[in-house]
């Protein structure tokens, strides 16, 4: 009798797990292999607890600032320490989506507070490492590579949130993590206005702020054969089954290499060499590595896109004649 609960138990838990994941051709490999497991276990303990998915994420916000500081003191005991607080940081930011998955409780707000504690992480530890640099070196540079690396992580992750999206609402309409367009974002947050403070009103907006910036970015992934996403699915919701398996087959290959410059690809990249007391590295490989697979994301995109539209073409001739 307790081999077949401790199977059931077990079984129940491998479905938890995969309920609380996001599609495999989304995902970024180091979250697959290492992030996403120990976020789990993470999640189910908080879940015990009647935690909710917004403290995760403040959790999150804690971890990310403190290692930008700890990363501003330059000295390689502080150093490796927030590298293991970004990891933290991390494992939280897996969590909290996963705790969301889990119990139901996904929401806008909880979406926008996530974005907006990305983005207090992201520039505690991009400035938070250029002042450490700046301690050893006294020139300006780092503060150059700072903002450099910073702006290339914001087009790559504009790229990769994007397409993963897309992605998601096409060819995998089950999950929850759809695309929303501009104008149905704005009625949210102006849902959000009324019911909320606001606090849940500004963030709202800044959030919408980047929204747009994104879609004028990722245009580039769709010239010539269109400026957006919508122009080529404008109802989303009655995409026909042949369509969205032709999505599929011909848009996860380049899916999968937008997920190779997420963010927590970056991130790994200062968690790595600060453990490793190499902290003047960190600017140079995401300007050069990261840039490099960004172009080809790009390329293969833009190739896999024009194939997609002529497979429609040839289906809808079929379909008439």
């Amino acid at each position: 009798m307790g081999s077949i609960a401790n199977r059931t138990y077990f079984l129940q838990l491998k479905n938890e797990y995969r309920k609380s994941l996001k599609p495999p051709e989304t995902e970024e490999l180091i979250n697959q292999l290492f992030n996403r497991p120990l976020a789990f276990l993470v999640a189910k303990v908080l879940q015990k607890l009647k935690t909710t998915p917004n403290f995760v994420t403040l959790l999150s916000l804690l971890c990310g600032v403190s290692s930008g500081f700890m990363f501003s003191r330059g000295r390689y005991p502080d150093i490796m320490w927030a590298g293991l607080l970004l990891q933290f940081m991390i494992i939280f930011d897996c969590a909290d989506g996963q705790l969301a998955r889990l119990t139901n409780r996904s929401s806008k707000l909880g979406r926008i507070l996530d974005s907006l504690a990305d983005l207090a992480t992201h520039c505690s530890v991009y400035w938070g490492v250029a002042i450490g640099l700046y301690r050893h070196t006294g020139t300006a540079l780092p503060f150059v590579l700072a903002l450099s690396a910073q702006i290339s992580m914001y087009l790559h992750m504009a790229f990769f949130d994007h397409f993963k999206s897309v992605f998601i609402t096409i060819a995998r309409p089950d999950c929850i993590d759809q695309l929303d367009s501009l104008d149905k974002l704005k009625e949210k947050i102006e849902q959000l206005e009324m019911n909320n403070s606001r606090l849940s009103s500004m963030l709202g907006r800044i959030f919408l702020w980047f929204s747009k910036m994104e879609s004028r970015v990722v245009s580039i992934g769709y010239i010539p054969y269109g400026t957006n996403f919508y122009e080529q699915f404008p109802d989303t919701e009655n995409i026909d089954p042949q369509t969205r398996e032709l999505y599929y087959n011909e848009m996860r290959v380049p899916t999968k290499l937008w997920t190779m410059i997420g963010d927590t690809i970056h991130l790994t990249i200062f968690v790595v060499c600060g453990l490793l007391n190499r902290a003047f590295l960190i600017f140079p490989i995401i300007i050069m590595y990261t840039n490099v697979v960004m172009v080809v994301a790009l390329f293969v995109q833009r190739v896999k896109y024009r194939n997609l539209g002529l497979e429609r073409e040839i289906r809808w001739q079929e379909r008439f004649n």
